[in-house]
């Protein structure tokens, strides 16, 4: 079943990122601008965020496999609007936003699945090994979305959305089972909101929860901005676009593996902070190097590469932090993290949005402050006891 649960993870990723090669074409064909065009990525990520503060504590009460079969149904529905969107780019951001309300509830029980699996150390090490797997999902969609775009169009990457959607509503259907030990039947909403009170109040795990959220910002913040910069201001084909993402998002894979390799010698803790170092330094290169030497493509892939294997290593230890001491709805739990990651995202997004000239300079300024903000989330309340979270279940 790992598998399945492995499609359910990327199931976000596949949409935002497969169809970003297409971007620039979406901006011609639709008479939009860059910034109006890249919307379509901050209005799935909308649907994202708010669709996960419901799938987690849905499936802490029904259980895993209603509300993920609910999530997929949802994001078929927004794939097909997609596709026949009549000339419209009204029609095509309302199927963005479906679409981004099913894929919440891949990505947040996904994590609570392994979670109902997996604690602790070990925990780290199953997240690790999904991550391995979750992280070439960066590096293979554009790639292979550039290909679509250039041999067939924009519309071809929702068309793959949508088969993508019905195979894994099939598998669901057919191949998973419950992983859920003991549904909570006595969830309330008053109880819900309690729950939530609890966990955002919790330092530890917000902190940890933040920094994985700057982590997945910097996967959609490269996938927004590459295409433009390879293709509108080096003139690459998208194809290209697509094999320069692909070469800095297996860093991702590393990153991940060297997690999984090194978790047992290195703490969590360790690991997070070289993460956020490789963030910091990398985007301050870039901007060094757009500086002295202008936007070039020997600069940009190597930099974003190294940022890339911090981000690998930060999500899975990131993740284990957060859960290390969550017993009971984990769902819940699981909303939150995701709703929070997601949110950063959404908002660097619409920033980038009102920013009309974007480049390497660019890019390396929002790394660099993204790297800066998580160090200081990281020795924020530094010497808080890690307390242990009882939820209310009755």
């Amino acid at each position: 079943m790992f598998y399945i649960i492995i499609l359910l993870a990327i199931m976000g990723l596949i949409g935002t990122d497969l169809f970003v090669p297409s971007l620039p074409q979406i901006a011609h064909v639709f008479h939009q601008t860059q910034n109006a065009t890249q919307l379509t990525i901050s209005l799935f990520l909308s649907g994202f965020a708010v669709s996960q503060l419901f799938y987690g504590p849905l499936s802490d009460r029904i259980g895993r496999k209603t509300p993920l079969l609910l999530g997929v149904i949802i994001f078929i529905i927004g794939s097909l609007l997609c596709i026949f969107n009549f000339n419209s780019f009204s029609i095509l951001c309302l199927g963005r936003i479906i679409q981004g309300l099913g894929v919440g509830a891949g990505l947040s029980l996904s994590r609570v699945i392994l979670r109902d699996h997996y604690t602790g150390t070990e925990l780290a090490i199953k997240t690790s090994k999904m991550a391995m797997f979750v992280s070439l999902t960066p590096a293979i969609a554009p790639f292979f979305g550039g290909i679509l775009q250039q041999q067939f169009g924009y519309l071809s990457s929702f068309i793959f959305m949508l088969v993508y959607g019905v195979l894994l509503l099939i598998l669901l259907k057919t191949k998973f089972h419950e992983t859920i030990k003991k549904k909570d039947t006595t969830l309330t909403i008053k109880k819900i909101f309690t729950q939530y009170g609890k966990l955002l109040t919790n330092t530890f795990f917000i902190r940890f929860a933040i920094i994985a959220g700057l982590s997945f910002s910097s996967i959609i913040l490269y996938a927004n901005m590459m295409p433009f910069i390879i293709q509108k201001q080096l003139q690459l084909s998208p194809l290209a676009n697509g094999a320069c993402i692909l070469l800095a998002a297996l860093g991702i894979w590393l990153g991940a593996f060297i997690s999984s390799s090194t978790v047992k010698k290195l703490s969590s803790k360790w690991l997070v902070l070289m993460g956020l170092i490789l963030f910091t330094l990398n985007g301050f290169l870039l901007m060094a190097s757009d500086f002295l030497y202008g936007t070039h493509i020997y600069f940009l892939v190597p930099f974003i590469f190294l940022i890339t294997i911090g981000s690998g290593v930060i999500f899975p230890n990131a993740f284990a932090l957060c859960f290390s001491n969550i017993e009971c709805n984990i769902g819940i739990a699981g909303s939150i993290y995701g709703t929070i990651q997601i949110v950063l995202s959404m908002i660097i997004n619409f920033v980038l949005n009102m920013i009309s000239h974007q480049d390497q300079f660019l890019m390396g300024a929002f790394y660099l402050l993204m790297g800066l903000s998580g160090l200081i989330v990281y020795f924020t309340h530094k010497r808080t006891r890690q307390s242990q979270i009882v939820l209310i279940t009755s």
